[in-house]
C-alpha cells in the first residue's frame, strides 16, 4: 500500500499546479464511488428497529474454568443505561464489555434524532478479491474500510497508540437485504513497532428472533495475547425488547422466540 501512495504522490508532484489543485479539492470532497460503496454497506448493516428503546435478558458465561450467570438491561441512547445483575458475586468486566459492545453495534440511530453527516471518502486501492480499500478523508482515527458485495468486510483504525483491524468473514441473513456479522476477528498492533499484540476471534452460534429483532443465542470469543489463549463463552436467554409506545405491535412478528441461523 505504501508503494501505491508513493506513486500517487509522485504523480501529483509531477503534474501541473492547476491539475494538482483540482486533485486536492476532489480528494478533500471525497469520491462519489467511495461514498456510494459506504452508503450501500450502511444499508446492508443489521441494526434493530428504530422503535426499540431497551433490551434485556439473561446471560450465562464460562471463562477460565469459571462459570456464572446474571441478567442485563440496556436502555438505548441513554448514558449509563447499561445495567448488570449477577446471580452470585459479580459480572466479570469482560462479560460486561462484550455484551455492551454487542448491544452498541446493533443499536439503531435515535428515531427523530439528527442524522450523522456521511464522511468524505476516497478509494486508495482497487481490489476485486478483498474489496476496494476506502479511506475516510481527514479522519482523526486514520480509518480505512473495505466493502465487498455491498457489505462492510474490514475496518482499520488507530486508537490509543495501537492500530486494529476488524475482518468480517461470515454474515447471517437478517432479511430486507441486511446482514448480521456472525464471525469476525479483531487484530491489534503496536502503532509504532507494527508488532501484533492481540487477536480476538468472535463467533455467533445461532439467533433468536424476538418481535422481529435478531439477538444471538450463544457466542464465543477466543483471545490470544502474549502467547496465552483465553476463551469466553456466553449463552443468552429470555431476551425481551421494549419499544416506543404503540410501536411494539408494528414491530412484532407474532411475538414468539424462535431460533434462526
Amino acid at each position: 500500500m505504501r508503494s501505491v501512495l508513493c506513486v500517487a504522490a509522485f504523480v501529483c508532484l509531477c503534474s501541473a499546479p492547476l491539475q494538482a489543485a483540482d486533485e486536492r479539492r476532489a480528494t478533500a470532497a471525497g469520491e462519489p464511488r467511495a461514498a456510494a460503496l459506504l452508503e450501500q454497506a450502511a444499508r446492508t448493516r443489521y441494526t434493530w428497529s428504530a422503535s426499540v428503546t431497551a433490551v434485556s435478558g439473561k446471560v450465562t458465561w464460562t471463562q477460565d474454568g469459571q462459570t456464572g450467570s446474571g441478567t442485563f438491561r440496556a436502555e438505548l441512547h441513554k448514558r449509563g443505561g447499561m445495567h448488570f445483575t449477577a446471580d452470585a458475586g459479580e459480572v466479570p468486566s469482560d462479560v460486561q464489555e462484550h455484551v455492551g459492545s454487542l448491544i452498541g453495534h446493533r443499536t439503531p440511530p435515535k428515531a427523530g434524532g439528527p442524522q450523522a453527516r456521511p464522511a468524505a471518502a476516497t478509494i486508495l486501492v482497487e481490489d476485486e478479491t478483498n474489496g476496494p480499500l476506502i479511506m475516510l478523508v481527514n479522519d482523526a482515527l486514520q480509518s480505512t474500510e473495505r466493502v465487498k458485495d455491498g457489505k462492510l468486510v474490514q475496518v482499520n483504525r488507530r486508537m490509543g497508540g495501537k492500530r486494529f483491524t476488524i475482518d468480517v468473514t461470515e454474515f447471517a441473513p437478517a432479511g430486507d437485504g441486511r446482514f448480521y456479522p456472525s464471525h469476525f476477528t479483531v487484530t491489534w498492533w503496536n502503532g509504532q513497532t507494527g508488532k501484533r499484540v492481540e487477536k480476538q476471534t468472535y463467533s455467533t452460534e445461532g439467533f433468536y428472533r424476538v418481535e422481529g429483532q435478531m439477538f444471538p443465542r450463544a457466542e464465543k470469543v477466543v483471545s490470544v495475547k502474549s502467547g496465552k489463549t483465553d476463551t469466553l463463552e456466553l449463552r443468552y436467554s429470555d431476551i425481551k425488547f421494549e419499544h416506543e409506545r404503540g410501536a411494539a405491535a408494528a414491530a412484532s412478528e407474532g411475538g414468539s422466540v424462535s431460533p434462526r441461523r
